[in-house]
């Protein structure tokens, strides 16, 4: 049967590995066939009439490409794709998935234990058997996709610091505390920025640059219609994934040291690579409080809730949900000190702030972290509803996370308005 690697979602990737080879395993050689393991995003192991391969690789591709039938029969010498009895465990970025064809026979058992799954496909030939597998996955693969999230410390969907949910969710949050903003006088104005975070989770490094865009339009009251347009890639040990997502908030000013910011939120991310996809909606409120102010230092508080549900994806053939919901809390403290001189006629302070994100709801690999940081930026004003314009509209900083599942990375980050 043909590959099916055009696709970029996992079900379709997973289907395209069953599909691709009529070797998969008898229960014969369960008890003897190592699982796939390795310091790789995918681990291979390949049992056939009591020999054993070991297969390791950073794409799904690389892995399709390892048992085809041309590459089996130059690892296994007396392979028959038609005959041959063996076993197929893949490790699918934390996930155990096992197959298994019997001596002789087409009878293909599909088994992933984590989450209840152990159907036998019969169609009389292995290449029907095959056919079988690929449309039970087809209507059945979100539960797979679902269980990614949980096991998985680099899925792009969700679940770790680098992922499209988590992402979101820190961009909703910065939306309504950005300091930026109190420097901007009515009118419409646009932000440009630029980020690069590193974060090791499991032995595996996600590297992540995201240009964010935005719009804002200042009202005479001071209140903010924001408009913000990130883009981000990202690298896993040169496997890549990319995600873009459009929000909108608005800022609204309800007391002179208080401002509250409701959001929706829409995005998408895919990884040929890793074999992912999905879309995300999200909505969200913001809370930004000054505690105190004074010439020597300011306090503010920032608190936020959001909700953020999976939106089903479709590919030529294939429809997947990854059946997400999850809800988010993220509060954080940050202590402003005005610096005492100008930089070219213009009013700077340093900022050290701290942060918790958590997520409730359905299972994710990492639920919670946090984040400690220094920034130097626009000197912030002692009222929402009098910007200091004085500022220059301009932001520098970085931030350690660390967090559950692991979590450890860095991000810095740059932003200016004009």
């Amino acid at each position: 049967m043909q590959h099916h690697t055009s696709h970029s979602i996992t079900i379709n990737l997973i289907a395209a590995a069953l599909c691709s080879t009529s070797l998969l395993s008898a229960s014969a050689f369960a008890q003897s066939c190592p699982s796939g393991s390795g310091g790789n995003i995918f681990n291979l192991s390949l049992c056939v009439d009591g020999e054993v391969a070991s297969i390791g690789g950073n794409t799904i591709e690389g892995i399709l490409d390892q048992i085809d039938t041309d590459a089996l029969k130059q690892r296994f010498a007396n392979y028959d794709e038609d005959t041959a009895a063996g076993e197929f465990r893949l490790d699918l970025r934390g996930l155990p998935v096992t197959l298994s064809y019997g001596q002789n026979s087409s009878q293909l058992v599909f088994a992933v234990p984590s989450i209840g799954i152990n159907e036998v496909f019969d169609g009389g030939t292995r290449d029907a058997s095959n056919d079988l597998l690929e449309d039970y996955i087809k209507k059945n693969g979100d539960s797979i996709l679902k269980k990614l999230t949980e096991v998985s410390p680099i899925d792009p969907v969700a679940g770790n610091p680098a992922s499209l949910q988590s992402q979101m969710a820190a961009g909703d949050f910065s939306a309504g505390v950005d300091a930026v903003t109190d420097t901007l006088a009515p009118g419409s104005s646009f932000g440009v920025a630029a980020r690069f975070g590193s974060y090791t989770i499991d032995g595996l490094t996600q590297n992540i640059f995201t240009l964010p865009i935005s719009y804002s339009y200042t009202f005479a009251n001071y209140d903010r219609l924001i408009v913000r347009a990130p883009i981000t890639y990202m690298e896993v040990d040169g496997a890549e994934s990319y995600q873009g997502s459009i929000g909108l908030g608005y800022r609204k000013n309800i007391l002179p040291n208080w401002s509250v910011t409701p959001a929706i939120n829409y995005g998408i991310t895919g990884s040929a690579d890793l074999g992912a996809a999905g879309q995300i909606f999200s909505a969200s409120v913001t809370s930004d409080l000054l505690l105190f102010a004074s010439d020597k230092f300011r306090i503010n508080m920032g608190n936020m809730a959001g909700y953020y549900l999976s939106i089903p994806t479709s590919v030529s053939d294939y429809s997947v949900d990854y059946d997400l919901e999850n809800t988010m809390v993220r509060n954080g403290l940050l202590v402003s000190m005005p610096l005492q001189k100008s930089f070219w006629n213009r009013e700077f302070s340093v900022d050290f702030f701290v942060t918790d994100t958590r997520f409730f709801g359905d299972a994710l690999y990492s639920e919670y972290y946090q984040e400690i940081g220094i920034s130097i930026g626009p000197m912030r004003s002692r009222s929402k509803m009098e910007p200091n314009v004085s500022s220059h509209p301009f932001g520098l900083g970085i931030k350690y996370t660390t967090g559950d599942g692991d979590v450890e990375g860095f991000e810095l980050n740059f932003a200016y308005r004009f």
